[in-house]
């Protein structure tokens, strides 16, 4: 569960706990917030904004079918954030939407700004930028929909893009 400014979780899945050791390699000041709790019910009771939970399941078939269920009877929004992962939020609450509310607050326009993904939830981002990164990595569908695609998530391509963006030599896709 996103809330507040925390990940709170039950039990330390595998994408906890690849987050948790990425986060060790971050200065303490930027690394996010992990709090495992006896009861995601319990601990929903005590934040002031639930911004997503994020679903994991070895089982993709019977994920999707929740997922589905979901959106149908809850009219949440699903997305997929990794192969055996979904996202569920308030519909419309997107990575793309939040990036267009932070951009016109610091005065920028979407023309000016890069996104960088490598999946589903990344699609709204990557079309709303003017700018849309796909990693390698990446999913097909996300590759697509990029007006980029550069080297993978170990590789320095990032680094690469913003180097170039910000030297004298823009960056055409």
């Amino acid at each position: 569960m996103y809330a507040d400014d925390a990940m709170f979780y039950q039990e330390p899945t595998g994408h906890i706990i690849r987050t948790e050791n990425w986060a060790k390699s971050l200065p303490e000041s930027q690394r996010p917030i992990f709090k495992q709790v006896p009861s995601l019910s319990e601990a929903s009771q005590n934040v002031d904004a639930i911004w997503k939970f994020a679903l994991t399941d070895s089982d993709t078939e019977k994920l999707h079918s929740f997922g589905q269920i979901v959106e149908r009877e809850l009219g949440l929004a699903c997305e997929w954030s990794w192969h055996d992962q979904v996202d569920i939020a308030q519909a419309g609450n997107s990575k793309g939407k939040r990036l267009a509310q932070w951009a016109e607050s610091q005065g920028l326009s979407m023309d000016q700004v890069i996104a960088f993904g490598d999946n589903f939830n990344d699609l709204s981002m990557l079309k709303s930028a003017g700018l849309g990164v796909a990693m390698g990595n990446a999913v097909d569908e996300v590759k697509a929909c990029a007006d980029l695609v550069i080297g993978n998530n170990a590789e320095a391509g990032i680094a690469d893009v913003v180097n170039q963006y910000f030297s004298e030599e823009k960056i055409t896709a």
